[in-house]
């Protein structure tokens, strides 16, 4: 079996302290194979699947299995080069209201051009400060019939692995074989653990200030 944290950033992403070595020692580690989400950016590694988190005009998501990074602004657009690519869509705490640019803010997610685009639903995510939107996620995923899965959120080493879950071993080179096998995956099969938030607002804060100064 594969422990698989869909949401992870590394330094690149400017709210995260992630040196991409110390996250590789972490992940090893922790026997954590990390899809690689930092914003607006996509970052190769040796040890995860690349992905990014793409902001648009009407909210952000997460193409993953990339080769290529995203620049659209438009979603829909944005979603079409992902699959051109052959990447999947991961919708990320889709109902969090205390982020920017949660989906929840766009008035996208019961449109069913919107739905038949979409891969997966995050429906936990490690940084979420309260769990509702967790929760409304779950439920907005079984109400569409949508593959689920879940996500540290990680920007600093401590936090890789707050959230994966398990599958059978698989091509990683093959997204497709990824969603068929995630797609069977029962919830007990998923890990899911709070970040502290307190810890988590201070250190986001810091690592953001030391950032203008590097």
């Amino acid at each position: 079996m594969i422990k698989i944290d869909m949401h992870v950033h590394t330094h690149s992403s400017r709210c995260s302290m992630n040196f991409l070595n110390i996250l590789k020692k972490t992940c090893l580690k922790k026997g954590i194979l990390p899809i690689i989400t930092d914003h607006d950016v996509m970052t190769k590694t040796d040890f995860g699947i690349p992905g990014e988190e793409i902001s648009t005009s009407k909210g952000e998501f997460c193409g993953i299995f990339l080769n290529e990074e995203i620049k659209e602004k438009d979603i829909f657009e944005a979603f079409d080069k992902v699959k051109e690519q052959g990447g999947l869509i991961y919708i990320p705490h889709p109902f969090d209201w205390q982020r920017k640019r949660s989906l929840c803010k766009f008035g996208l997610l019961d449109s069913s051009e919107f739905i038949k685009k979409v891969d997966i639903v995050e429906i936990y995510n490690s940084r979420c400060i309260e769990q509702k939107p967790n929760e409304d996620a779950k439920t907005y995923a079984k109400s569409y019939n949508i593959v689920k899965g879940v996500g540290s959120d990680a920007h600093f080493f401590w936090e890789v692995g707050n959230a994966f879950l398990e599958i059978p071993e698989f091509d990683l080179d093959n997204p497709k074989e990824f969603l068929k096998l995630l797609s069977k995956a029962q919830s007990e099969n998923f890990y899911c653990k709070r970040s502290n938030p307190n810890n988590m607002l201070v250190c986001s804060k810091l690592s953001k200030r030391i950032k203008k100064l590097m």
